[in-house]
């Protein structure tokens, strides 16, 4: 992995730095993330476990994990540098197709946990300005994973709700620094301006998946692509149908119906929740009337599976819902920190509940306060509440 990863920072360095070798740091944020992934000191087991841990559960950071973390902190410091730059090419071959290696994802994950329990070091030190820094860097780091891949775009999406969360975590203790909150809430704004679009990264991932569709790329794609794995019956149906219609002119007409559907699903991502929801289920229903029929409309169904078809829609809308909240607590707390008390009411204005397109609902209470949407996330069948303590 080392040495995969050492071939592609040499390109990304050689192909960005002709005619710019002194400059730093470079224009493109890909060197230094490929340069902070060869830095880095890989967890064990152990201490992987301790960071995944501490990015999901409310326990304190060990002796253990802060070696860990004073031993990647050079490769820290060159991912904080890389998330300020604005652009960033990973240096991907289109041309590959589905079969193109996405092997810095897992270092991204890897450099998320760190970033995640530094924060809470600093934390807990009541360094909370670069806590909430290092959040902010994740979430620029989600960005640029970008939308012109789905799982890149799907991982991004995933850092950026951890992020939130950890910010969540910190407001309370930095609840009456007006400053920080202030800074914060500029940052937050902006990142949530260029939240890349699930859209996008589906009619993206039709485009270089769908040109490119053999027997070899759908077996991947179908038993790989997706966290539920295929039956045992699944697989021999799939192998049945790719079995019966190994041609060339199947192949074309698997290729063309599939771009065709994604091509309408990529505008349903982009509306509003509801709409979008209904849109995709509706599409997703003629797919299975067609699959009846046609043998590339049950191939579309396993390339991409109806839990991932309405899962991405809910779990993005999830993602940013979270950061409009934490947006408008922001506001909330300001109100605090400016006159030595929560607002009666929400103030207007502020950023909304997606999943329904109104604002949230506000709620005082004994810690602090809630912000719960009023339209359900339909794949979880629930309605997201928020809560946000305030600092005795």
């Amino acid at each position: 992995m080392r040495t995969i990863l050492k071939g592609i920072l040499i390109g990304v360095v050689l192909l960005v730095s002709a005619g710019r070798a002194f400059a730093y740091p470079p224009d493109n944020a890909a060197v230094l993330y490929y340069k902070a992934f060869l830095l880095m000191k890989e967890p064990n087991d152990t201490e992987e476990i301790m960071l995944r841990q501490l990015s999901t559960d409310d326990i304190k950071v060990n002796a253990q994990v802060r070696l860990c973390l004073e031993s990647n902190r050079e490769a820290i410091k060159e991912v904080v540098t890389a998330a300020q730059i604005k652009n960033c090419d990973w240096g991907h071959d289109f041309s590959q197709g589905a079969s193109m290696p996405l092997c810095h994802l897992k270092k991204c994950r890897d450099t998320v946990y760190l970033l995640a329990a530094d924060s809470k070091m600093l934390a807990e030190k009541g360094d909370y300005k670069t806590a909430l820094e290092r959040c902010i860097t994740m979430h620029r780091m989600g960005i640029h994973l970008g939308d012109d891949i789905l799982l890149q775009k799907v991982v991004g999406s995933a850092m950026e709700g951890r992020a939130s969360k950890r910010i969540m975590e910190i407001l309370p203790q930095a609840s009456n620094d007006t400053a920080t909150l202030e800074w914060l809430k500029g940052q937050l704004a902006d990142i949530a301006k260029k939240y890349p679009s699930i859209g996008t990264a589906i009619q993206s991932d039709a485009v270089f998946l769908g040109n490119s569709l053999n027997r070899e790329m759908v077996l991947d794609v179908a038993l790989h692509g997706s966290e539920k794995k295929l039956s045992k019956d699944d697989q021999d149906k799939l192998n049945q149908v790719l079995n019966q219609h190994n041609n060339d002119a199947f192949y074309a007409r698997l290729r063309e119906y599939y771009k065709n559907v994604i091509s309408i699903a990529h505008v349903a991502y982009d509306l509003p929740y509801p709409q979008a929801k209904q849109k995709l289920e509706d599409l997703y229903g003629e797919i299975k009337n067609a699959a009846k029929e046609k043998p590339e409309a049950i191939i579309t169904q396993y390339l991409f599976p109806e839990q991932d078809f309405y899962g991405v829609l809910s779990t993005e809308t999830n993602h940013k819902t979270r950061l409009n909240a934490v947006l408008a607590g922001i506001d909330i707390y300001l109100i605090k920190a400016k006159t030595g008390k929560l607002p009666d009411k929400l103030p207007e204005g502020l950023p909304r509940d997606l999943f329904s397109g109104k604002d949230f609902l506000y709620e005082k209470t004994d810690a602090g306060f809630t912000l719960t949407g009023q339209g359900k996330d339909l794949d979880k069948d629930i309605v997201h509440k928020y809560e946000f303590k305030v600092a005795k």
